[in-house]
C-alpha cells in the first residue's frame, strides 16, 4: 500500500510539472507574439505554485515574468509598477540561479535589468535638467529598487529630494545610506597622454594599463574620490535640526558616523556646528580644538575659535586665533577682516569713554591718553587691512575702511589712491 501511495505521488508531481512546463511554453509563445496581456495572465496563474516546481521551471518563470513586465513598461502599460515587478523578477532570477549554480537565464537577464536602469537614469537626468527634482528623485529611487547594490542611485535620489525640498523622503534615503555605511568612495585611474601631454582618466585599471603597455600613455596614477558620508550626515543633521526639530537625533546621527570615520574632520565640524546651534559654545570650541589636535594646520578651526572667543569677549584669544589663520593662510580674507575689527571695536569703546569726559584739565589729559590709544588701535587695524587688500584688491568694504582710516590718520596720498579706486568701481 505504501509503495502504491509513493508511486501515485510521483505521478502527481510529474503531471504537475508537465502542466507548468506547458503553461510556461504558452506564456513564452504569447510573449513572442507580443500578446502581453495573455502572457501576464498565464504567469499570474503560476505564481502560487511555481516555487514547488523543478529548478529549471522556476528560473524560466522569473525570466519570462521579467521580460513580460519589462515589455509592458516599454509600451507604457502601468510603467512604474511594471518596472518594479520586472526588476523584482529579474533580481529573484539572479539570486535563484546563483543559489542553484546554474546560469541559463542570467546572461540575458542582467543586460535587460541594466537597460531598464539606464532608461530610468536617463529620465532622471531629463527631469533634473528641467528642474523637476521630485520626478528625478522618483526615477532614481526606482532604478535603485531595480539595482539595490548600486547605492549611488539612492544617494542621487536623496540629493534630488533635498533640491525638491522633500525633506522627509531625503531623510529616509540618507538614513538608509548611513546605515549601510555608504561612502561612495571610488578609485579613479589616470595616465598622461604621450601625444598631448594631457592627464586623462580611464574607466578602469585594465584599460589604463593596456594604454601604458601600448606606450600611448605614461605616468600612471590613481586617486581615491572623496567620501560622501560627511555630506550625508551633515544633511541628516540639518533635516533633524531644521525640519524635524530634533537636535538629539541629529547629534546621534553624527556620533554614529564618527564611529565609522573617527579621523574625518568634517564630521567633527558638523558635530561642533550642532552644539553651536544648540547654544553650547564651550563644547563647540572644545571640538574645534580637537580638530586642531588631529590637524594642526586646519585654518577653519582656528578661525572658528577666533569667532567664538570674540563673541565671548576674549579679545586676545580671538586675535591670536586670527593671526594663526593668517600665518597658515595669508589670503584668508574673513580672518583678516575679523582681526581688524577687534582693533576697531576696541577703539570704538575708547571713543565712548572719550565722549563721556568733561572739560577739566584732568579730563583733557585723559582725553589725550585715550586719543593716543585710539590711534595705536587704528594703526593696528590698518596694518591688517593693508596686508589683505592685495588678495582682494576690489573688495569695496575693505577699501572703504582703508579710506576712513587713512583720512583719520592724515595719510593723504594713500587716501587719494583708495578714493580713486573706489570711484573706478563706481563707489564713493
Amino acid at each position: 500500500m505504501k509503495k502504491t501511495v509513493l508511486i501515485f505521488s510521483a505521478l502527481l508531481i510529474t503531471a504537475f510539472s508537465f502542466a507548468q512546463k506547458k503553461e510556461l511554453k504558452a506564456a513564452e509563445k504569447a510573449l513572442k507574439k507580443e500578446n502581453l496581456a495573455e502572457a501576464k495572465t498565464i504567469l499570474e496563474g503560476l505564481s502560487g505554485t511555481i516555487e514547488s516546481s523543478d529548478a529549471k521551471y522556476v528560473a524560466k518563470y522569473y525570466f519570462l515574468k521579467g521580460q513580460t513586465y519589462q515589455n509592458m513598461a516599454d509600451k507604457g502599460m502601468d510603467v512604474n509598477n511594471s518596472l518594479k515587478i520586472a526588476g523584482e523578477a529579474y533580481n529573484k532570477l539572479l539570486a535563484y540561479e546563483k543559489e542553484q549554480k546554474s546560469f541559463e537565464y542570467t546572461k540575458e537577464a542582467k543586460p535587460n535589468l541594466q537597460t531598464m536602469v539606464g532608461k530610468l537614469v536617463d529620465k532622471a537626468i531629463d527631469a533634473q535638467n528641467a528642474k523637476e527634482n521630485a520626478k528625478a528623485s522618483d526615477f532614481l529611487h526606482m532604478a535603485y529598487v531595480l539595482q539595490p547594490d548600486n547605492k549611488n542611485l539612492l544617494y542621487f535620489a536623496a540629493s534630488n529630494s533635498i533640491s525638491a525640498k522633500d525633506y522627509d523622503k531625503a531623510l529616509k534615503y540618507y538614513e538608509e545610506l548611513k546605515d549601510a555605511q555608504y561612502t561612495g568612495v571610488e578609485t579613479k585611474y589616470y595616465a598622461v597622454n604621450v601625444a598631448t601631454g594631457e592627464k586623462e582618466s580611464f574607466t578602469d585599471k585594465n584599460f589604463r594599463d593596456i594604454s601604458i603597455k601600448a606606450k600611448s600613455h605614461k605616468n600612471p596614477t590613481q586617486e581615491k574620490t572623496k567620501s560622501r558620508l560627511p555630506e550625508i550626515v551633515k544633511n541628516i543633521s540639518w533635516i533633524y535640526t531644521n525640519h524635524v526639530g530634533d537636535n538629539d537625533k541629529a547629534l546621534a546621527a553624527v556620533e554614529e558616523a564618527i564611529k565609522v570615520s573617527p579621523d574625518d574632520p568634517s564630521l567633527l565640524l558638523t558635530k561642533g556646528n550642532l552644539y553651536y546651534k544648540m547654544g553650547d559654545t564651550a563644547k563647540f570650541k572644545e571640538i574645534m580644538q580637537e580638530i586642531i589636535t588631529k590637524n594642526p594646520n586646519d585654518v577653519d578651526s582656528y578661525y572658528n575659535i577666533g569667532v567664538i572667543s570674540a563673541e565671548n569677549g576674549d579679545v586676545e584669544e580671538a586675535r591670536a586665533s586670527y593671526r594663526k589663520v593668517l600665518e597658515l593662510d595669508p589670503g584668508y580674507v574673513n580672518a583678516a577682516i575679523n582681526l581688524s575689527k577687534t582693533y576697531l571695536d576696541e577703539a570704538s569703546d575708547i571713543v565712548d569713554k572719550m565722549n563721556k569726559l568733561g572739560n577739566s584739565s584732568a579730563d583733557n589729559k585723559k582725553f589725550a591718553e585715550y586719543q593716543d590709544q585710539q590711534i595705536v588701535l587704528y594703526k593696528e587695524s590698518l596694518k591688517v587691512l593693508e596686508g589683505i587688500i592685495e588678495t582682494v584688491p576690489e573688495d569695496v568694504g575693505i577699501l572703504k575702511q582703508l579710506k576712513g582710516l587713512y583720512s583719520f590718520l592724515g595719510e593723504d596720498e594713500k587716501y587719494k589712491k583708495v578714493k580713486a579706486k573706489l570711484a573706478e568701481l563706481g563707489e564713493q
